[in-house]
């Protein structure tokens, strides 16, 4: 099995949806359907063009880029061997990040001394190195990648095409309507006249995917009318397994607002750019994106404080400069 190739296929995971309940048993990075096991995932995004932010200010872009990612954790499905392989190559690549800062700070140190050495650029070119090799040769193509997270939806790129096909029509296996194979069942091999489960006087109308128990509509569970139903047994499950993500104090609209609250405090020059970048970027993603009317306010609340604070500075900066 090639581990290494670098096609990417794109998989959308519908939110809540990235537990064993709702995703089909095949590895994400082989497509293999035997010895999947579910194995813990986290991810987490912001948007690339946070990195721009480098350019013009490191704190301004470390403070943006922390007050809008977004993680997510869940379940994917893997076989060992695979996991194993993408778990090597996380590791790896996160002892190759710490050294390649190591490595930086290093040829810095050489190159800005009162006497330049030639060393320094050794090092720094190691420092770039190490990293983009360590990726090529134990990262890539060896596991999923995000490429998004939003309210909606997850976005990944895993390896393998049928993963990839099986994974996607599966979420929209709902939709598909019975068809029957004339024999005595139906296409997914349910017995025209099984019985629910359930409801032993009901005609089954479909298997659960997850346990293979008849049921009848009135036992159907979705999380989505697109997704495939679940027997009320893995429902139940399903409720009592998947954690639902805690709601965190430390969102974009609430960091804004106390920046803001901060950038009232005369001479903030570093917090006050700091609020006014980060509360213009709330205030555009909320109305572009729908977001709640509550959002929207912190995020005017917010500009306004600093505009307040910036004015209050500059009047003391120039009461203070007078003679």
């Amino acid at each position: 099995m090639d581990y290494k190739s670098p096609a990417m296929h794109q998989i959308d995971i519908p939110s809540g949806e990235l537990n064993e309940f709702d995703l089909p048993p095949v590895c994400v990075v082989t497509g293999e359907r035997q010895g999947v096991v579910f194995k813990p995932v986290k991810f987490s995004w912001y948007p690339r063009w946070i990195g721009f932010l480098f350019l013009l200010n490191v704190l301004i872009a470390i403070i943006v880029a922390s007050a809008m990612t977004k993680r997510v954790k869940g379940t994917l499905p893997f076989t060992e061997e695979a996991w194993s392989r993408w778990r090597r190559g996380q590791i790896l690549t996160s002892i190759s990040a710490v050294t390649a800062l190591a490595l930086l700070v290093t040829a810095i140190a050489l190159l800005v001394a009162e006497e330049p050495q030639p060393l320094g650029l050794v090092v720094l070119a190691l420092g770039v190195a190490v990293p983009l090799l360590t990726w090529i040769f134990f990262a890539r193509g060896r596991g999923p990648q995000v490429l998004r997270i939003d309210k909606d939806a997850i976005a990944l790129a895993i390896p393998n095409a049928d993963a990839a096909r099986a994974i996607m029509d599966y979420f929209v296996a709902g939709l598909r309507p019975a068809a029957w194979a004339g024999d005595g069942q139906d296409a997914e091999g349910t017995p025209v006249r099984a019985i629910c489960a359930r409801h032993d006087d009901i005609v089954a109308s479909g298997v659960c995917p997850r346990c293979g128990a008849f049921m009848c509509p009135r036992c159907e569970n979705r999380t989505r009318e697109q997704a495939s139903p679940l027997c009320p047994g893995c429902w139940e499950l399903r409720a009592r397994s998947v954690e639902k993500p805690p709601e965190s104090f430390f969102t974009a609209p609430n960091v804004g607002l106390q920046l803001g609250l901060v950038s009232l405090i005369p001479f903030c020059f570093i917090v006050q750019p700091v609020s006014l970048v980060l509360n213009i970027v709330n205030l555009v993603k909320a109305r572009r994106e729908g977001g709640s009317q509550r959002d929207q306010r912190k995020a005017i609340a917010s500009l306004i404080l600093t505009g307040l604070g910036t004015v209050l500075t500059v009047a003391l900066y120039i009461l203070g400069s007078q003679p």
